[in-house]
This record gives structure tokens, sequence and C-alpha cells, in this order.
């Protein structure tokens, strides 16, 4: 597509730019057999959980970024998600506190106070978050953000979500990356860092945490590349020098990829397609790639070659030996965590993805199980994922924070909220957390879900679209 972001108010739904489905239930290999083509086939559920929107995936988009307000354009209720949110202390939050009569008559002038007082209060730039409320009353968010933009000489941006356009959460990420190009400067612009054109690596990170930003800045630091995190524990400084970066690199391209080739189409800046460092050959490639880009091909192999003997001892005592796991992961980084299990002896009994589109569709390709297996795409559908995890009789359970509810199915579960599984050192890290996890409770299964769903069909209310 082209990123005419300056003429354009939003970015389009994922759903538009690349065909993404957020319901699937079947097998692994007709998700693949399904993604083959021109398009993907949609479908729909006629039952839902709780699934995060766009609105959410915007939020943790802009969250870390320092020295910024998040003007949440709503009710008060609407900016509740950031007490969970805050943890990456970045932002402040504010909330316009739209009454009835607001959403009725319109909420421009509580609007124009709250973004003031965020100025005031020492915000270098806004964001005003679009909610539902805002797009039944028809507020001009965007004149309202050029108007004091103009005023206070401060970047107003208008992070144009609702919560409803798009079924694909990540449709929220986009639309805040759209928001951040306009941030960036034209090459030879600001020198605010201190870096020359070229020098340094936009490396993108949404959710990671702070051990894994860790790791992989280790592995910059060991090759003598310098880097500029994106918009994790960034400011705005970090942001408007992006479009003089080397390359620019994710670590999660299902969250990132549109600033990435936002970056590209806009600015020149190269967008290599490099797997996350996760497990052995990934960061295998992870380096080698980062190593050509800035000339240091030697350094990395010797530094590959380095981390490898080190780990010797971890892969040779292959702790998942005789060992089948559930991987509920982002469709960029699951090829990443299938290659880890096997490094250290286990095989993949079953998937659970949040999206799937036309441009991370390679990696279900290289996806390697032993036999036919299940694959979802239930991003926050717990009742999907523990049906078929019910059904795989998988020993361990790889997930995210909430992760309790496989040890009732028997599966030893690893959470990966707040652990270290990038690079060199995280395969390291993940064989101990695998010897740390609790065994399973099969005779408690029944606590989770009654008899008659967990003998259902996992995929009995996810109907294929019919156009």
């Amino acid at each position: 597509m082209a990123f005419q972001f300056h003429e354009e108010k939003s970015a389009p739904t994922r759903e538009k730019r690349s065909g993404a489905i957020s319901h699937y239930h079947g097998t692994l290999s007709s998700l693949i057999s399904d993604a083959a083509g021109e398009e993907i086939p949609q479908r729909v559920r006629t039952f839902t959980q709780a699934a995060r929107d766009d609105i959410l995936s915007a939020f943790a988009v802009l969250r870390g970024i320092r020295d910024t307000a998040i003007v949440v354009h709503g009710a008060a209720g609407c900016a509740a998600a950031s007490i969970a949110l805050a943890e990456a202390h970045g932002a402040r939050w504010y909330s316009v506190n739209l009454s009835e009569r607001d959403s009725i008559l319109g909420g421009e002038t509580p609007l124009r106070e709250t973004i003031r007082r965020a100025i005031g209060e020492g915000a270098a730039a806004v964001f005003i978050v679009g909610t539902p409320v805002v797009a039944i009353n028809n507020d001009d968010v965007s004149a309202v953000s050029r108007e004091l933009s103009d005023e206070t000489s401060v970047p107003i941006l208008h992070v144009n979500t609702d919560g409803f356009r798009s079924k694909s959460p990540l449709t929220g990420c986009d639309i805040a990356f759209h928001a951040l190009l306009r941030l960036v400067e034209e090459p030879g612009g600001g020198e605010e860092c201190g870096e020359a054109r070229g020098d340094f690596l936009n490396l993108l990170a949404v959710n990671e945490n702070a051990r894994n930003l860790a790791a992989v800045a280790a592995m910059l630091e060991a090759l003598g590349v310098a880097w500029n995190f994106l918009p994790r524990f960034s400011s705005p400084a970090h942001i408007r020098k992006a479009g003089r970066a080397r390359a620019t690199m994710s670590l999660n391209r299902d969250e990132s990829e549109y600033f990435g080739l936002g970056l590209e189409a806009a600015f020149g800046v190269p967008y290599p397609q490099l797997p996350a460092p996760i497990g052995l050959e990934s960061t295998r490639r992870f380096i080698a790639g980062v190593g050509g880009i800035f000339a240091a091909t030697d350094a990395a192999n010797v530094y590959a070659r380095q981390q490898e003997d080190a780990l010797r001892d971890v892969l040779a005592a292959r702790p998942l030996a005789g060992k089948r796991v559930f991987l509920q992961v982002d469709t960029a980084q699951a090829e990443g965590f299938s290659a880890l299990v096997r490094d250290l002896g286990g095989e993949v009994a079953g998937v659970a993805l949040g999206s799937v589109d036309l441009n991370n569709r390679a990696h279900l390709a290289r996806l390697e199980a032993a036999g036919e297996i299940p694959a979802l795409v239930a991003a926050g559908q717990p009742f999907e994922v523990a049906n078929a995890l019910a059904r795989t009789g998988a020993d361990y359970y790889v997930g995210p924070e909430q992760v309790a509810f496989a040890a009732r199915f028997g599966a030893r579960p690893v959470s990966l909220h707040d652990a270290l599984y990038y690079g060199f050192e995280g395969i390291r890290a993940f064989a101990g957390a695998l010897s740390g996890a609790a065994p399973g409770f099969h005779e408690r299964a029944r606590e989770t879900y009654r008899e008659n769903w967990l003998k259902k069909n996992g995929a009995w209310h996810v109907k294929r679209e019919v156009r």
C-alpha cells in the first residue's frame, strides 16, 4: 500500500490492508492452505468472550513514550485501561470525562481544556485517542488538534480509534503508528540525540518487557551497533530522528510493521524482513542480518559462535525430550517459539495465534510440527484455547500472563509475561522456566468449564463468512 499518512486521516483496517482474520479453528495444514491464496476466507463468531480492541492496542503503542500525554476522548470509564497499562512509566494519562450531555451535543470544549492542562503540565506531545462515544457524537477532533498545535507549538495528534471499526485489535497499532509517523522529521533535520544519519538501528518494540529489550541491546552492543528503541521506552526526540536510521527492524512484526513500512516508503529507511530473535536459528538470522546492515558480518559470526558454544550444556540436556508443547503466541513469533521447542528436544502440540494476514502467512509455512495439530486464531477466547488444550494432552502450555487455567488440563504453564526469551540468553532462561513450571491437575479440569462445554467441538460457533 502507499503510505500517504500526511493526507489520510487514519490507517485502514487490518482486514482492508492485509486481509487479516481474527477467527479460525481448525488444523495447521488447513490454515496454511486457507492463507495460500490472494485472500484469506473470513469467519465470524456467533459467541465471543472478551478480546482486546483497537483502542487498547493503540494504548499499548503509546503508553511507553516518555514526556507525552494520552488524552482519552470519552467518558471516564474509557480511560480505565490506563491503570493496567501504565506499568511502562511513559506517557501521562488524561480523561476528557465526557458527560451524558457532551456525548449528545459534543465534547470539544472539555477536550480543549484537557489538552491545555496536559501541555501546561509538561507534555512535549499529545495523543488524542478516540472512543466509541466520539464516533457517535461526531466531534471534529482533528480540527481541535490542528488549532491547538498552532496555538501552542506542541504536536497534538489524533489517534482515530473507535473500538468497533475492525475485528482485528492490531488495527489499533496501525492507527497509533500512523499518528507517530507525523512526528518523524525529514532526514537532515534535528540532531537531538547526537547520531549522524545512518549510524543507528530503529528497533520497534510495543509489548516487549525490559528483560527482553536488555537482551537485544546486549547483542547489538556486542556488534558495536547503536539502537533506537521505538516506541517502548522512547521519547518524542527518538521518534523524530527515526527517519535518519540505517534500517528499521521489528521484534514483533505483527504489531509494528505499519511503522516500519511507513518509514521505508516515506523516508527511505530500509525495513528488512528479519525474524524475532527467539530460538537458535532465528537468533542466528537476526544477528547475521544486523551484521550485514552495519558491515559487521565477521563480528556477528564470531559472536554467534561464542554464544552457541556457551549454550551447549542447555541444548545437550534436552529438557523437553519426549514432551509436547501448546503455544499461544503472535504469528510473527510462532516460528521462533516452534524452533525453540525443537531446540530443547520437544514438539509442538498445537498453536493459538492472535491474528493471521497476508503479510505474516509466511511464518505459518515455517512452523514445523509432527503430524496434524490444532491451529486457532482466537485472541481473547480462552474457551477455544482451553478446548483445544484439553484435547491435545500437551505436557506444557506457553502463553501470555493468564496461564493458570492450563494446569487444570494437565499442562505445565509457562507464562511469557515478564519472561526472558529473546536472543541466546533467552534460550537458557526459557529452559530454566520449563523446569520451574508447576505440574497440572487433570482432576480439576471440570472446575474451569463444564463437561458439556469441553465435549463440544471448539469451532461450533466459528462460521465461514458468506458473501
